[in-house]
């Protein structure tokens, strides 16, 4: 099982809303903080996990994306790409018209830096790495995890030797890290579902956001949980502004789920940018990284990617710590 105090584990979201500041402050707590290696440099990461092993002892986790990293280029770039030129003139920003994709890291890179560095958690979504990597990574000493939206995909996690898996429902915020083209399903039918199927841990993950939550998932066969828009709705977290008083400001029927931001099904309060035509991931991702880095800079939360859960009527954004009490509080009679 996992070396920590709470069983809580602080969902690895990408993009640079969570610092390696944040991360050891959640490890420190007793809980299970974690890293988003999606989108960073080798440099990048391995400068973070120093800084999160400089702030904390404790165990930390490190996430990375397990998808296809070579997709084809669809026959509709073209027609995307000039309608977010429509969104480019309105934000003042320059158009493209070469468009040029960037090459990803691979898994295996990032793992290997994982193992170099001694990371003591390694967590996939998008996807479920071969066996040999998950090996390598187990002989290093290093517990992993996957993540499932689906019975199935929790099985080929198990099979495949991983150690944990998160079950993620539909009503999570951000994109929906299965890798298996099947519906999404409900946390509260999935949990015992695939608690039920496997003989690993399993963690509960999708619209948890408080004590009730977590005592209602571990009811129903979970061993942990994972929260993410709750821990992303802190003054700590480095979400801009906008992106907290929108899921302040909303409630569960505005947190919606689109391809339209980066060509990959994830869930967030409904703006303008949701309307556009996609082409898949990670191509979408590039294309409107310009678009929603504009978007932040000059203050317009209809083109930037505010993910969400749905579990936000009552949302207000707190201090970390004030969240962590909250989450942690065991003389409460829910928790348990």
């Amino acid at each position: 099982m996992l070396d920590i105090t709470f069983p809580i584990i602080q969902a690895p979201m990408a993009g640079g809303i969570i610092s390696p500041a944040f991360v050891a402050a959640v490890s420190n707590y007793g809980c299970l903080g974690s890293l988003a290696a999606g989108g960073l440099s080798l440099d990048t990461l391995a400068r973070q996990i120093e800084e999160v092993r400089f702030r904390t002892a404790r165990p930390y986790a490190v996430n990375i994306f397990a998808h296809q990293r070579t997709p084809e280029v669809p026959d509709n770039i073209t027609a995307v790409n000039d309608a977010l030129n429509d969104i480019r003139r309105i934000l003042n920003i320059p158009e493209v018209t070469d468009i040029q994709f960037s090459s990803e890291l691979s898994i295996e890179d990032y793992a290997a830096l994982c193992i170099k560095m001694n990371v003591p958690v390694v967590s996939f979504t998008f996807g479920c790495p071969d066996k040999q990597l998950i090996l390598q990574l187990k002989d290093a000493g290093i517990q992993v995890i996957g993540t499932a939206t689906n019975v199935k995909e929790a099985l080929i996690i198990e099979e495949h030797g991983m150690d944990y898996v998160t079950v993620q429902g539909y009503e999570a915020g951000g994109h929906q890290g299965g890798f298996l083209k099947q519906p999404s399903i409900g946390l509260l039918s999935l949990i015992p579902q695939a608690a039920d199927a496997v003989s690993i841990p399993v963690i509960a993950a999708g619209g948890i956001a408080d004590r009730r939550g977590i005592a209602a998932a571990k009811m129903l066969g979970a061993d942990y949980v994972q929260i993410g828009t709750r821990f992303l709705n802190t003054y700590e977290s480095s979400a801009h502004p906008l992106h907290k008083e929108a899921i302040n400001n909303a409630d569960e029927t505005a947190a919606v789920v689109t391809t339209a931001i980066t060509g990959k099904s994830a869930r967030g309060i409904r703006n303008k940018l949701m309307q556009q035509p996609a082409v898949p991931y990670p191509l979408m991702n590039q294309m409107t990284a310009d678009i929603r880095a504009a978007a932040k800079v000059q203050n317009n939360s209809e083109y930037m990617s505010n993910w969400s859960g749905q579990n936000i009527r009552s949302a207000e954004t707190i201090a970390l710590h004030v969240l962590l009490d909250e989450l942690t509080n065991t003389e409460q009679p829910d928790f348990q």
